[in-house]
C-alpha cells in the first residue's frame, strides 16, 4: 500500500534508489530534491506503526528508511 502511495506521488524512485543530493550550485534542483525526500519520508513514517518508528529514527533518506523496513520484515 505504501509503495502505491509513493508511486502516485511520483516518489517511488526514492525508495528504489539512493538518489544523491544535487549540488548546492543548482538551487532549484536541490530544493526539489529536499521537498521530495521530505514528502517520501513523511509518507513512510505515517504508514508505519508507532512502535516501528524508533527503528527508522535518524535515517536520512527514504531509501535508507525503506531498507531498514525491509530488514525488519
Amino acid at each position: 500500500m505504501m509503495e502505491a502511495v509513493l508511486e502516485v506521488n511520483g516518489l517511488k524512485e526514492f525508495i528504489e534508489n539512493d538518489i544523491p543530493e544535487p549540488p548546492t550550485a543548482n538551487a532549484q534542483a536541490l530544493a526539489k530534491w529536499k521537498k521530495c525526500v521530505a514528502k517520501a519520508r513523511m509518507i513512510i513514517i505515517e504508514g508505519v506503526q508507532n512502535h516501528i518508528v524508533s527503528n527508522i529514527h535518524g535515517k536520512d533518506t527514504p531509501y535508507v528508511i525503506w531498507q531498514a523496513l525491509i530488514d525488519l520484515f
